[in-house]
């Protein structure tokens, strides 16, 4: 029976090529996002499974209740529990604490941002990350580092050895490099520095027990121990030191443990998570996967039910011959796993070209095993899914009363199945206009960014970073050079973010107010563009900095009256720092498109520069570009040109291109599984209307008529599917851009675009089949009559 079932699968497969490659293309694109995001959720639940011990770690939380009775989950606990649970419960065989630090580090005389954390030294008793060179980091004032940031810092030098420093950590010396490997961990890091217990305590900021924002804590369980030892402590810890302790807005927090095999996929939204995968983002992501396959079913449905006359008669056929209807279910259910096992394989192979995209490797299935249970996993997706898509038409088609289907050809009217059908064609094209409208404007907000007018000059800005070269040194063999209009430097270009400090308007202020401040060269107000409102800008040699220029905004917020007034007045930095005020800026976006124009504030400190700014004439690009790598090279010949236009810079900091490109792959499977279902709909009720086409045009009536007949039913569901589909994008549209403080606006040029290319996709794919079936000959169509 099943190799029967399986003839005259194949049979009907190949009979019905068009609509069977339909099929297997929509199933097949479906399955292929489906897969990355099992491929990914896969993943989420190998986290750390490269750690010997992983099974005897656990992380400490910390459950926070405010005194407004609000309640937080932290990540972090205390520092000194770390300490208290080792010295304190004999179970606890060892604890680490992991600190995230800040700051530019210092190795190779060259000063750069890494993402850096301080550890204890019986950190690597617990944790087991892959060394390729050198050996762990076991004593204070040591550190380890990944081999890409010793690429950065010190070339094709030998890393180990070498002193690295950051502000507030003692100079330590490298003792290993990190492999940069593909395996997945919770924990990310560039360095570690490893500091002794009594130095560790000094991040808490002398706080203790009432800081608990800071330490990610580990414990190593002794063999043999349950977590209900561990969790059964916790309570009378948090109990115990939090006794008569002041706690600010906070009324009580408690204690409890995670297992390192537990923290990915995470369960709940922690304050100071690490990197483990939201088990929210998971099915986020699953469900995109879903719906594109499920715009494939509906292909898969529309056409068997459109196509169910001409199996009404095999049906009814089969029922006479004493077909039972499970029999009838078992054949066609039969024919729709055979496709999805077709689909399986095309939708492999869709997999395997996409699996290079660089969106695809970094944020899914980078770091993932693909072994055979993944391979299981594939293979019984596809078949549920073969299944589900095959159950609705299975029973519709098993359905059919023989009587009623040999008595009359015409008389079977399925009207559930024709109202379905329509149905299913709206809901593929809303479904493909509400993502096009959201990516359309993802795009443009994205490109808005990438070139949008920050209000600083961009164009022919040339920026250099200076690793270690003098800034003045620099600066004076590129001012020499023909071409070049400005030199100066910052600490940091804008356009992306940049340090805050709490700066006061007066010395005793009580409300400090947060605001960006830069580090910058002379000459850096004509150098980008800027104009000034009031006052004058820095002179030349006020190197100490106790001259600054602010923004139109920092007027506003440190209540300094108008730009005019403001000039003169002093602030305070970092509560011991008087400065004067010597000029007011105009407001320019300094930082991201994300955040309001925020308080500025530019100090001219040569010792914090990190990068040197050329403003270069129009059409000099190229030869002074050449002319500065000429002199980079005899001052530093052995490092590498890393200077960047401006505009590229911002370019490549905002476009998100590679993220782009994925989202227009999944826009592209949509619409094509949506069109290529139009497209088999208009084929089917073209041919099962050629001989009444046939009979109007003998009777006299013209292409356009008859074109007309033929398309207005499929133009009426893609208006309908537009009325749906526009305010629903419209609204998924603004969703994405509130969190964007400058943004694009929806207005006709998104909508009208989507609407546009919906009409156009529908038209030329209704009017190219009914055009051809309107201008037949009608003595083909009625040549069997």
């Amino acid at each position: 029976m099943l190799q029967n079932y399986f003839k005259i699968a194949i049979r009907n497969i190949w009979k019905h090529r068009l609509f069977s490659l339909i099929n297997i293309f929509g199933l097949a694109s479906g399955l292929m996002v489906c897969f990355l995001a099992i491929a990914h959720i896969k993943g989420a639940f190998d986290y750390d499974n490269f750690h010997k011990k992983r099974d005897r770690i656990h992380r400490i939380l910390t459950d926070v209740v405010t005194k407004n009775h609000d309640k937080a989950a932290f990540a972090t606990s205390p520092l000194p529990l770390a300490e208290t649970l080792k010295k304190d419960y004999g179970f606890v065989e060892n604890s680490a604490r992991i600190v995230r630090t800040y700051g530019e580090v210092l190795g190779n005389t060259k000063r750069l941002n890494f993402m850096t954390f301080v550890v204890d030294p019986s950190f690597y008793d617990l944790f087991d990350f892959p060394v390729v060179s050198g050996q762990n980091a076991n004593t204070p004032a040591t550190a380890v580092i990944t081999q890409k940031t010793a690429e950065k810092l010190f070339g094709k030098m030998n890393p180990i050895g070498q002193v690295l420093e950051q502000d507030g950590i003692e100079p330590s010396v490298v003792t290993g490099v990190i492999a940069d490997t593909t395996l997945r961990s919770h924990l990310r890091f560039d360095i570690l520095f490893t500091l002794p217990s009594d130095k560790m305590s000094r991040f808490g900021a002398g706080k203790n027990w009432r800081e608990f924002s800071t330490a990610y804590t580990y414990v190593l369980l002794k063999p043999g121990t349950a977590e209900v030892q561990l969790e059964k402590v916790l309570p009378a810890i948090a109990n115990r030191q939090t006794a008569g302790l002041k706690l600010d807005d906070i009324k009580e927090y408690q204690f409890r443990s995670q297992g390192l095999t537990k923290i990915s996929a995470s369960l709940e939204e922690l304050v100071n998570s690490t990197w483990e995968p939201q088990i929210s983002g998971l099915l986020a992501e699953m469900g995109v996967g879903l719906v594109t396959l499920l715009m494939a079913a509906f292909n898969y449905i529309n056409l068997t039910l459109a196509r169910s006359m001409s199996r009404a008669r095999e049906v009814g056929i089969r029922k006479t011959s004493g077909a039972l209807r499970w029999q009838l279910l078992g054949q066609f259910m039969a024919e729709s796993v055979i496709l999805s096992l077709l689909a399986l394989g095309l939708g492999y192979i869709m997999l395997e070209l996409v699996k290079p995209m660089a969106f695809v490797q970094q944020w899914l299935i980078g770091g993932v095993v693909w072994d055979w249970k993944l391979g299981v996993a594939f293979v019984s997706f596809s078949i549920i899914t073969g299944l589900l898509a095959g159950l609705l038409p299975a029973k519709v088609l098993s359905g059919f009363q023989p009587a009623e289907v040999l008595r009359s050809q015409n008389g079977l009217k399925v009207i559930r199945g024709i109202s379905l059908r329509k149905t299913l064609i709206v809901l593929q094209f809303s479904i493909s206009m509400i993502a096009m409208i959201a990516l359309v404007t993802m795009m443009r907000q994205q490109n808005y960014m990438a070139t949008g007018d920050y209000g600083f000059r961009s164009k022919n800005v040339l920026n250099i970073p200076l690793n270690s070269i003098p800034y003045e040194r620099l600066a004076n063999e590129i001012t020499k050079l023909a071409g070049v209009e400005h030199v100066s430097g910052i600490s940091e270009p804008f356009g992306h973010h940049g340090a805050t400090e709490r700066i006061k308007a007066k010395r005793d202020d009580p409300n400090p107010v947060m605001s960006f401040t830069f580090d910058i060269a002379p000459d850096f107000i004509p150098t980008l563009g800027l104009s000034l409102v009031a006052g004058n800008d820095l002179p030349h040699g006020s190197a100490s900095g106790n001259l600054v220029l602010i923004n139109e905004e920092a007027v506003r917020k440190f209540n300094l009256g108008n730009s005019r007034s403001a000039v003169g007045k002093a602030l305070w930095v970092n509560d011991s720092t008087e400065v004067q005020i010597a000029g007011v800026v105009k407001d320019f976006r300094f930082t991201s498109f994300n955040w309001e124009i925020m308080p500025l504030v530019l100090r001219q400190q040569t010792p914090g520069l990190r990068y040197l700014q050329v403003a270069v004439a129009a059409g000099s690009e190229n030869t002074v570009l050449t002319e500065i790598k000429t002199a980079w090279a005899k001052l530093k010949p052995y490092e590498p040109f890393d200077g960047k236009w401006f505009d590229d810079f911002l370019y490549e900091r905002h476009a998100h291109m590679e993220d782009i490109r994925f989202m227009g792959l999944l826009l592209a499977i949509s619409f094509s599984i949506a069109c290529l279902g139009l497209l088999g709909m208009v084929t089917y009720t073209t041919q099962t209307r050629i001989k009444e086409v046939g009979i109007r045009k003998v009777m006299g009536a013209e292409v356009a008529q008859i074109i007309w007949l033929l398309s207005h039913d499929f133009v009426k569901l893609l208006t309908i599917a537009a009325t749906i589909a526009l305010p629903l994008g419209y609204m998924a549209g603004y969703a994405f851009l509130f969190s964007f403080a400058y943004h694009v606006s929806i207005g006709f040029e998104t909508l009208g675009l989507c609407f546009g290319v919906l009409l156009i996709l529908g038209g030329v794919i209704i009017s190219t089949r009914t055009y051809k079936a309107a201008t037949g000959n009608p003595v083909d169509a009625l040549a069997n009559e």
